[in-house]
């Protein structure tokens, strides 16, 4: 098992904003009382709503966990998304781990198998146990066996910890070159689509080296402007064997919290429908 990552946040001096109530595993947390809170041996000095962490946030990193060698069959996915801190270093903001079944893993495409995906909210300069915190959103994929223009690709998002209220949800519609996503928000609107050039060599080689020594583009657009961008990030030389994806996410100006995440969820989409590796033969 990889070790978990840690990043070293430093303290907000001097007037606090006003912290929407956040719950953290079972424990409710109040607006307005300041810390230290003290939770399974962690201490927290503050805790931020994670929609007031998506308000402030102009971009967010993804990074997904590299599998081990050692797997007996197609390890389930995780990611890491990072924010920038008040002094530009980079926090850890939710975790994202699949939830889904070994024989599904191993014998269905990324593309078209289904899964859960649990998104948790670190509140901490900590990292916390995965167990201990309750999920801050839950992405829901059901299984579509596509044929062009039937049974397309589509996530759900929905708030966790049994709220479950939807947030929106990402459809792929049907596209005869270029890759395109359509992100509906709660009311089933469209609010904005993802485009981009199926020419780019991140597409076109993305399973060998030449791919992944590219970056992939996708832009964000709405009215027919583009607003922001989801970039599929190069590989360094050391990191082309490696199965393990980045990207980066440069939100709408005018986005959302509810936007941002529903960004976020279109990003972990892109990953599954065109840039996760065919199952491993285990029998090589």
């Amino acid at each position: 098992m990889s070790e978990e990552p840690y990043i070293e946040i430093p303290q907000i001096s001097g007037n606090q904003p006003n912290y929407q109530g956040v719950g953290v595993g079972n424990i409710a947390i109040s607006a307005g009382a300041p810390g230290p809170y003290i939770f399974g041996g962690i201490k927290l000095m503050y805790v931020m709503d994670p929609m007031q962490e998506l308000e402030l946030s102009k971009s967010v990193y993804i990074r997904q966990e590299p599998t081990s060698i050692f797997e007996t069959c197609e390890a389930k996915n995780r990611f890491y998304v990072f924010t920038e801190s008040v002094d530009g270093c980079p926090k850890l903001l939710f975790k994202c781990k699949e939830r889904s079944g070994c024989c599904v893993r191993t014998w269905c495409p990324a593309n078209s198998r289904s899964f859960n995906m649990l998104v948790k909210h670190i509140p901490s300069s900590a990292s916390l146990n995965e167990d201990f915190s309750m999920p801050f959103v839950e992405i829901l994929r059901p299984f579509k066996c596509t044929c062009c223009c039937l049974a397309r690709p589509e996530m759900l998002v929905k708030f966790g910890g049994g709220d479950n209220r939807i947030l929106g949800r990402i459809k792929e519609p049907f596209s005869c070159f270029d890759p395109i996503f359509d992100i509906y928000n709660e009311n089933g609107v469209i609010k904005y689509r993802i485009h981009a050039d199926c020419c780019q060599c991140a597409l076109l080689c993305r399973f060998n080296a030449c791919g992944k020594l590219h970056e992939g583009i996708f832009n964000i657009i709405e009215s027919s402007n583009t607003v922001g961008s989801i970039i599929k990030k190069r590989a360094t030389i050391f990191e082309i064997n490696n199965t393990a994806d980045s990207y980066l996410i440069n939100f709408p100006p005018n986005a959302t919290p509810t936007e941002k995440m529903l960004i976020i969820a279109a990003g972990l989409m892109i990953d599954y429908q065109y840039f996760e590796e065919p199952p491993r033969n285990n029998d090589d």
